[in-house]
């Protein structure tokens, strides 16, 4: 158990969103702190897409991701496809 402490955020499960949040919130500076009911983080991550991650889809397209850069998609899916991985 956790001694009493402030975090800046508490997230609840320790998945790919999580994880991902917490990053980018530990990035930004902020206490962060992932409760998962999991004993082991990112469980779930390993079992999707046979341990590929789902990076096997067959309908990559470049509009259907968010960038702030919209040619970097571009340039980055031409350069690794599904059979890359």
């Amino acid at each position: 158990m956790f001694p009493m402490r402030h975090f800046d955020c508490i997230i609840i499960g320790a998945g790919a969103a999580g994880l991902m949040w917490g990053a980018t919130a530990g990035k930004r500076g902020k206490t962060v702190a992932i409760l998962d009911h999991s004993d082991k983080v990112g469980t779930k991550i390993l079992m999707s897409g046979g341990g590929r991650c789902n990076f096997t889809n067959y309908n990559i397209e470049p509009g259907h991701y968010l960038s702030a850069n919209p040619h970097f998609c571009i340039s980055a899916l031409r350069r690794y496809t599904q059979y890359d991985f």
